[in-house]
């Protein structure tokens, strides 16, 4: 099998789901205490510390799937440690087999009705060190509220406004990337005009002047008109609503029907087009990273945290307001449109012929993909339909039939299960 090769070479950003939301969404509340690095000192019981749960993996089971024919799923029900149907509402697990790549879901947000969520991808020698699926192993403190549901995203996915966790402080730090924003996301133009405004932005923080997280301040320009710069704090510290904001005018709504470009929950930002486009007013919004920084990210991708730590955005207004130079959009698929995405589906890193997808590598070469040695794997902890109970997952095999073989025959995951109370 031979996965898409997506448009977008990324590095993902480890841990970023630490700063989404609800006990199904986005949020921060139990790391560092009042939610994504704020300074609160309280999780959500109100004290200093958690109370001590008893709870643990205490079973395991090897969830081996072997319908492997294209644009076919198979559910797992970890509670019963057995596959489930799909169609019902008790699967945990979904592995869906798409014509030219696998993907894997759980049962929640887009994905589902049930209360799933995903905390990881995590390198698996700090995920094994979990002995409770809802507490941190070195803090004892809760982090049901890390769990992210499976969600429709797009360049802000792919291309983070932000890196997290820089001084061990549990922090968000945002990189002032340049992203380009369009109100026609099937159309090449890439120069604004009345009729298809195409607007420039940059997030240059996340917190409000008392420190509390979840308030994006957002800057951005019509591209008609470089030197209007405008500039507005949002309240996304709400862990279940989205705060809908129209770049035209200025202003915020929590009402999904009214006219908006960009959308904001938490640490995550959506764009009124592809699946995220909602309500009345459906748009065909798509978005462009058009500059990052200089400074911030050394030749390896990796972040440079002194850059990062002091506040860039004076610094950074130049690369919004100068268009000149900006990278544009080569043609109409250029513009990335929202699409359904879950955490256990990291954008990939590396170059051709050798790609990683977290769960497992793809060799171009031998056009087979492989699960990654114990040492250098990644899993994540995944929580049920029902809400009650957890399991952390790890890919264990691809088999093939022989060493020339292109077409898996089965893939294993090792699971380990906490049960409900």
């Amino acid at each position: 099998m031979t996965p898409i090769s997506p448009a977008i070479h990324t590095k993902p950003t480890k841990l970023a789901l630490l700063f989404s939301g609800s006990i199904l969404a986005l949020s921060m509340t139990g790391c560092g205490g009042g939610g994504d690095g704020s300074n609160s000192g309280n999780s959500d019981n109100g004290s200093t510390t958690p109370p001590v749960s008893s709870a643990s993996f205490s079973e395991t089971a090897t969830w081996q799937v072997t319908n492997l024919a294209p644009n076919t799923a198979t559910c797992y029900d970890f509670d019963d440690k057995a596959e489930s149907s799909c169609a019902e509402d008790k699967w945990d697990i979904k592995f869906d087999n798409q014509a030219r790549s696998v993907k894997l879901w759980s049962n929640s947000g887009d994905s589902g009705a049930g209360l799933g969520g995903v905390f990881g991808l995590i390198d698996w020698s700090d995920l094994s060190r979990y002995s409770n699926a809802t507490q941190d192993p070195d803090t004892s403190r809760d982090i049901t509220m890390h769990y992210n549901e499976d969600r429709s995203g797009g360049i802000f996915d792919a291309q983070p406004w932000f890196e997290y966790n820089l001084k061990d402080n549990h922090q968000l730090y945002p990189n002032n990337r340049v992203y380009l924003v369009t109100t026609d996301n099937g159309s090449a133009m890439t120069d604004s005009s009345v009729q298809q405004p195409i607007y420039a932005m940059q997030i240059t923080n996340y917190y409000n002047n008392a420190g509390t997280s979840g308030y994006p301040t957002l800057r951005w320009i019509d591209t008609a008109l470089p030197n209007k710069v405008q500039t507005q704090t949002i309240d996304a510290s709400n862990n279940d609503n989205w705060v809908y904001f129209d770049l035209t005018t200025g202003q915020s709504s929590a009402d999904k029907n009214s006219t908006w470009q960009i959308g904001f929950k938490r640490n995550s930002v959506i764009l009124n087009g592809g699946d995220s486009a909602i309500g009345t007013n459906k748009g065909k919004v798509g978005g462009f990273l058009s500059k990052t920084p200089i400074g911030y990210y050394d030749d390896k991708g990796e972040p440079i945290v002194s850059k990062f730590i002091t506040d860039g955005s004076a610094a950074t207004l130049t690369d919004l307001t100068n268009t000149a130079v900006y990278d544009k959009p080569m043609n109409a698929r250029s513009w990335v449109i929202d699409s359904k995405g879950s955490d256990l589906n990291p954008a990939y890193t590396g170059n051709f012929p050798n790609l990683d997808f977290g769960w497992y590598t793809y060799n171009g070469m031998t056009h087979q993909l492989n699960a990654k040695a114990v040492d250098s794997a990644q899993g994540a902890l995944i929580r049920s339909a029902e809400g009650n109970s957890y399991a952390r997952v790890r890919l264990d095999k691809i088999n093939y039939p022989d060493s020339s073989a292109t077409t898996a025959t089965s893939w294993e995951f090792k699971i380990d299960i906490q049960p409900a109370p």
